[in-house]
């Protein structure tokens, strides 16, 4: 189990120490705030986008925003909503006012402003429960739906970026496989076919959950052509600089053909936590070269990714929701 993974058994248990008298800010009777969510996905920059909010926080609070660093949110709030994530349809009326008083301290706890950041690509579920289920984030709906309810009576709206199968799917494959979690590439790839669940299901299921009016979608390649405006989204009211260099700084390498090879060998020798902390030395290891990345090869399935991944863009912009590709 992830470090902020919770059982649904630990989730019961949790639900039973709620005593909180409110399970909306609404109810709650406190003074509305816009409350942006950026909501990943994995694999997208978000370690890149949650370093310069935390960079920049002087700046965000000259600007009237708040912003918790992803340490505090995870600690203090996404644990226990992907725990009660598990079973908000049998125990909603007992979880959400314990997650609702979790949601508020957080903002309460991060200065003052008339908009707060919240952060966090595990809300909208764990990148492992793709594989699991053969499905990009199949709890899309119902996560969205719980977390726009959290914060009725606030102004939220939600960001997500995708990106391109080929990219995407590699770099989710290398973070299992870093946790020493991962099948066999090609098996994992299988899972995910080109005619799978994709990035247009997801957004259907998020629009449907909280209005396609209050999401905004951008891809990874927008992005990655000029970093510092996706911050014009997330932080109108403050300017970023944001030098190219430091998205490659402070996005996560993955692991090379090498690294996979050094990790494999290792693994009957190693424990699973011992390996993780090889893994992420492995991901910063500097090998000589040649020291290719992992790619999927196949002409014939990248054409089809690309085929998806174009009618997936297609279907987004004509369901009324804001996208920047």
């Amino acid at each position: 189990m992830a470090h902020d993974e919770v059982s649904p058994a630990m989730a019961g248990r949790l639900v039973g120490k709620a005593a909180a008298p409110f399970g909306s800010v609404e109810q709650a009777g406190l003074s509305p705030m816009r409350v942006n969510v950026h909501l990943g996905v994995h694999k997208t920059a978000t370690t890149f986008i949650q370093a310069q909010l935390h960079d920049h926080g002087s700046l965000l609070a000259e600007g009237s925003i708040r912003y918790a660093g992803i340490s505090a949110v995870r600690q203090n709030f996404t644990k226990l909503f992907d725990a009660l994530a598990w079973t908000d349809a049998i125990s909603g009326a007992m979880a959400r006012p314990l997650l609702a008083r979790r949601l508020e301290a957080l903002i309460r706890s991060h200065g003052r402003g008339d908009t707060f950041i919240l952060s966090d690509e595990n809300l909208l579920g764990l990148i492992s429960a793709n594989y699991w289920t053969g499905r990009l984030y199949p709890a899309a709906h119902r996560r969205i739906r719980m977390l726009d309810s959290l914060l009725k009576g606030r102004e939220a709206h939600y960001f997500l970026s995708i990106r391109r199968y080929p990219d995407y799917l590699t770099s989710s494959w290398l973070q299992l496989a870093s946790r020493g979690k991962a099948p066999a590439f090609d098996r994992y790839l299988a899972k995910f076919k080109p005619d799978c669940r994709g990035w247009a299901e997801v957004v259907a299921d998020m629009a449907a959950a909280c209005g396609a009016d209050k999401l905004t979608v951008w891809t990874y390649d927008w992005l990655s052509a000029n970093p510092a405006r996706v911050f014009g989204l997330l932080a109108p009211s403050v300017a970023f600089v944001v030098p190219d260099e430091e998205l490659r700084r402070d996005v996560l390498p993955s692991l090379t053909l090498k690294g996979l090879k050094v990790l494999n060998e290792l693994k009957p020798h190693l424990s699973a936590n011992e390996l993780k902390n090889v893994a992420r030395m492995m991901r910063g290891f500097p090998f000589d070269e040649p020291n290719p990345r992992l790619e999927i090869t196949d002409p014939g399935l990248v054409a089809a990714y690309e085929d998806k991944y174009q009618s997936d863009l297609a279907r987004i912009r004509a369901s009324g929701v804001e996208l920047y590709d």
